[in-house]
């Protein structure tokens, strides 16, 4: 009697899995992808880039910011306001880039602010690229 509330036990356990695993819905996003270019604010007359934003059909959230035209140097990357890492351009006719993500992968930062904020790009404190609207300087 033993074996059969031990094999029924079992048969209850795989069919519990089973089940949960045919019930797991699968993710419904939309894909979207959205790439505008940066507003020079002026302090770099030459300077250029892009915001492109990605939602992918796993739901994953992916943002890629990159510059262009700059001087050699080290740009942060401000989102609402806060500082979300620092492109290095190393040579003249270089482009920058950093890039976020909801699952980052290899060189990708985790993506953990609002994929929709407000993006800057600044060097020694002044606003170089702006999302949509360059500050008063």
């Amino acid at each position: 009697m033993m074996r059969v509330s031990l094999a029924a036990a079992v048969m209850f356990t795989i069919g519990i899995v089973g089940a949960t695993a045919t019930v797991a819905a699968p993710a419904n996003c939309t894909i979207f992808e959205d790439q505008v270019s940066l507003l020079n604010c002026g302090v770099i007359s030459t300077a250029t880039g892009t915001r492109r934003l990605r939602v992918e059909t796993d739901c994953d959230h992916n943002v890629h910011v990159e510059i262009q035209d700059v001087p050699p140097g080290l740009y942060s990357v401000l989102v609402d306001g806060v500082e979300r890492g620092t492109i290095r351009v190393k040579a003249k006719h270089d482009d920058g880039q950093l890039e976020y993500d909801t699952s980052p992968r290899g060189a990708q930062l985790p993506l953990a602010f609002d994929p929709f904020g407000h993006v800057d790009v600044a060097v020694s404190g002044r606003v170089v690229l702006s999302l949509d609207q360059c500050p008063a300087q």
